[in-house]
C-alpha cells in the first residue's frame, strides 16, 4: 500500500512557497497566473508522513479552450528539493513512485487531465507505467515537445551563439530602418501586434484568446513580474513587441510576441530582450516553445538551444 496521500491545497501562500522552492517550479504554476490566463484549477499536494513531497495543479476550466492555459509551459508536477537533491538511484525511485501515485490518485477524481512537465524532470516512466498491464483502463498519452533556451551569461554569449546573419540583421534594424528599442511598450501595442502576427497567417484570434492575453500581460506589469519590450520606427510607431516574464531560478520567459511590417524589428526585439534580462541578472531565457518549423528555425538561429520536455494527457476510456 502506498504511503502517499493526495491533499488539496487551500493555502495559496504555502502553494507559492512550494512552487518557488522546487526546481520544477515556475510562475506558470502559480494560482494568480493561472487565473490571469482565464483558467481555474485544483491545487494538490502529494504528502508523505504529513509533509508535501510534490505538488501538481490540475486545470478544471479554461475560458480559451481545452487543456492547459494559453501561453503557459510546465504546468505540471513539481518535486520537493529533498527529492531532487538525493542520490540518483534514490531520486529515480522517488520520481517513479510519486508520479505513479499521482496518476492513480488523480484518475479517481477526474475523467481527464493534462500536465506539462518541466525539462528538469529526469524520469517520466511513472506516467507511462500507469495502467501498463491494464491498458483497457486508459494509459497516459505522452507527447514530446520542444522549447528553445538561451544561456544569457556572460552577456557576450548572447550574440556569439547566434548566426552571423542574425547579428547583421540587428545592425540593419538601426542602420537601414532607424528602429529604436525600449521598455515603454503598452498592452494595447502588444495585443495589436500579436493580433496582426496571426492575421498575416490568415488566423483570426478569438475574443477569449485576446482577453486572456490582455489579462496575463496586465497582471505581469501590474505585479512587476514582467515588462513589455517594444521596437519603434522613427515616427514612434510600434513595429514589434514582446512581454518578458521574470521567473524563479534566474529564468526569464518570452510568452507573447507580436511583429508588424518591419524586416528586422523582430530580430532586434529578441536580442535586446535577452540583453536586458541578462543585465538584470537572469541566467537563461526560455523562448516558450519551438514546435513549428518557422518558430523553431528563428529561435535557434538567434542562439537558443533545443530543449526537450513532455506533455502528459490522460482520458478515462
Amino acid at each position: 500500500m502506498s504511503d502517499f496521500e493526495l491533499v488539496k491545497c487551500t493555502d495559496l501562500v504555502k502553494w507559492t512557497a512550494f512552487v518557488s522552492s522546487s526546481i520544477h517550479g515556475n510562475k506558470y504554476a502559480l494560482a494568480e497566473v493561472i487565473s490571469a490566463l482565464g483558467c481555474s484549477a485544483d491545487y494538490w499536494f502529494i504528502n508523505r508522513k504529513g509533509n508535501p513531497v510534490a505538488a501538481i495543479p490540475i486545470i478544471t476550466h479554461n475560458s480559451v479552450g481545452q487543456g492547459l492555459p494559453i501561453h503557459s509551459y510546465y504546468v505540471g508536477i513539481m518535486l520537493h528539493p529533498e527529492v531532487t537533491s538525493s542520490k540518483d538511484n534514490r531520486r529515480t525511485e522517488c520520481e517513479i513512485a510519486i508520479t505513479q501515485f499521482a496518476m492513480e490518485a488523480l484518475s479517481l477524481i477526474y475523467d481527464q487531465f493534462e500536465v506539462s512537465l518541466h525539462p528538469t524532470m529526469k524520469d517520466i516512466r511513472g506516467f507511462d507505467w500507469f495502467n501498463y498491464h491494464t491498458p483497457q483502463n486508459g494509459r497516459a498519452v505522452i507527447s514530446p515537445q520542444y522549447t528553445a533556451i538561451s544561456n544569457l551569461q556572460p552577456i557576450t554569449n548572447i550574440r556569439d551563439a547566434a548566426r552571423g546573419s542574425r547579428r547583421r540583421e540587428e545592425k540593419y534594424a538601426f542602420q537601414r530602418e532607424s528602429l529604436l528599442f525600449s521598455y515603454d511598450g503598452t498592452v494595447d501595442e502588444l495585443l495589436s501586434l500579436y493580433k496582426f502576427t496571426f492575421a498575416r497567417q490568415e488566423i483570426e484570434l478569438t475574443n477569449e484568446t485576446l482577453k486572456a492575453t490582455r489579462q496575463f500581460a496586465e497582471y505581469l506589469i501590474e505585479s512587476q513580474q514582467g515588462d513589455i519590450a517594444v521596437v519603434r520606427d522613427k515616427e514612434g510607431k510600434a513595429v514589434a513587441a514582446g512581454v518578458v516574464m521574470y521567473d524563479f531560478h534566474k529564468v526569464a520567459h518570452i510568452p507573447v510576441v507580436g511583429t508588424g511590417e518591419s524586416r528586422y524589428g523582430g530580430t532586434l526585439l529578441y536580442f535586446q530582450m535577452m540583453e536586458h534580462a541578462a543585465k538584470k541578472g537572469y541566467q537563461y531565457m526560455d523562448f516558450n516553445g519551438a514546435n513549428s518549423p518557422n518558430r523553431g528555425y528563428f529561435k535557434h538561429s538567434i542562439g537558443a538551444k533545443a530543449q526537450l520536455f513532455f506533455h502528459v494527457r490522460w482520458v478515462r476510456p
